[in-house]
């Protein structure tokens, strides 16, 4: 075998070893999924978009959720980025949401609350939504969960006001004041 041909045929095998490490490396990847990063974001965004990707969320401190201020990711593990297998659990550290609550019209409509209870907490939000109230949840450390939204993750185990109270976020009094009245309280528990 001359030079040229012991050269062609170690540029042949270098090129084989690439393709076949290239090919080996494509292969492991398939059976991972890129961490989107979520840090700064709202953490119910930040839930579903890990859950979109095939991802388990667990948050190991209490959330206090209040619509005017919605808890964000300060930190998250594995970061965004790292590759991991499907199914494989992201920790969220969240930021402790403010205690806020929207100045009310002179005007807004009464409520009568529902009976939550033993209802996924997801119910109790879609409820909420197009009403001019206030409600809060305390919801306790998540394990591993497979919900697809965060509210799902949670069951309502007592509300206050009870099911069947009127509910208004804010009355006027004699001197023109305002005074917001008790916001719908849910407490949850994980499912």
């Amino acid at each position: 075998m001359g030079t040229r041909s012991g050269a062609l045929l170690g540029i042949g095998v270098v090129v084989v070893a690439v393709v076949v490490g290239l090919a080996l490396k494509r292969t492991r990847h398939d059976d991972t999924v890129v961490v989107p990063g979520v840090r700064s974001g709202n953490v119910l965004f930040a839930f579903e978009r890990l859950r979109e990707s095939g991802l388990r969320v667990a948050i190991p401190s209490t959330i206090r959720f209040l619509p005017t201020s919605s808890p964000r990711v300060t930190g998250q593990t594995p970061p965004g980025g790292t590759r991991v297998e499907p199914d494989s659990v992201v920790t969220l550290r969240l930021s402790s949401g403010g205690i806020g609550s929207p100045a009310g019209p002179d005007d807004l409509p009464v409520y009568r609350v529902p009976g939550f209870s033993g209802k996924p907490l997801a119910d109790a939000v879609a409820w909420t939504k197009g009403k001019v109230l206030y409600w809060a949840s305390d919801m306790p450390p998540l394990a591993p969960s497979s919900a697809q939204h965060l509210f799902d993750a949670y069951v309502v185990k007592s509300q206050h006001p009870q099911a069947g109270s009127d509910l208004k976020l804010w009355v006027r009094t004699r001197d023109g004041e305002g005074v917001r009245l008790t916001p719908l309280t849910l407490q949850v528990a994980p499912r």
